[in-house]
């Protein structure tokens, strides 16, 4: 099991301070050669809180889980495929979701939330989206349980990670639509998309195509449990 897995298998378990742990560790390329007391300065934490983070994930100490990130990195490249949810799953609880919420804070974003808009509308389903940091305050525990929420970033939007940090232990379907796994293992399910350039023609038909592709098979569920 990769490291990306076993942090998302454990995540309700996780403290805002093991969330920036985590991110270090899956931003660090996947090699951890720090002490525990490097890496907790690194953090801006303390050694008991990397002990404690090594102990949520299932490992007597911080040496073990060092361990298990170097070895696992070296047998095991990481793809899209690997960190996939049984779409099954993910798809019951869409059909079967209280409220659908999409944030996106970038024009990019606003494309692919407006896109995301119409495809639930086909199905019947209606959603809300909001973007900026002035609504993260919106998305608490009671608005949030047995909801959907879809968060695209396509532009390192620091308000998206801290929208995903902060539902990461509310029970919801969360999907992450973006250019880069390493906040996978905060969602329930993950779209990789093309990654978008500064100053360069950014043709968004690919990423478009992807989306299409999630919600294609959204549709074929949907018509297998209804026959």
């Amino acid at each position: 099991m990769t490291i990306e897995k076993l942090i998302s298998k454990n995540k309700k378990k996780l403290s805002q301070t093991d969330l920036t742990i985590a991110e270090f560790i899956l931003n660090n390329k996947g090699v951890l050669d720090q002490s525990i007391n490097d890496l907790a300065k690194l953090c801006f934490t303390s050694r008991t809180s990397v002990l404690r983070f090594s102990k949520k994930l299932g490992f007597n100490g911080y040496s073990e889980l060092k361990f298990y990130i170097n070895k696992d990195r070296n047998a095991e490249s990481i793809d899209e495929s690997k960190i996939k949810e049984d779409l099954s799953e993910i798809f019951e609880k869409l059909i079967n979701t209280n409220n659908i919420f999409i944030y996106g804070n970038g024009q990019y974003e606003e494309v692919l939330c407006s896109s995301i808009k119409l495809y639930l509308k086909d199905f019947g389903q209606f959603s809300e989206s909001y973007q900026g940091r002035d609504e993260l305050s919106t998305f608490n525990k009671k608005l949030l349980e047995n909801s959907t929420i879809f968060v695209i970033d396509l532009s390192k939007d620091q308000y998206a990670l801290e929208l995903l940090s902060i539902i990461s232990n509310i029970d919801c379907l969360k999907i992450l639509i973006s250019d880069g796994i390493k906040n996978a293992f905060l969602c329930d399910y993950f779209i990789n998309l093309e990654k978008i350039h500064d100053k360069s023609l950014n043709l968004i038909t690919k990423n478009l195509g992807k989306i299409e592709d999630f919600f294609k098979k959204y549709r074929e569920f949907r018509i297998s449990n209804e026959s």
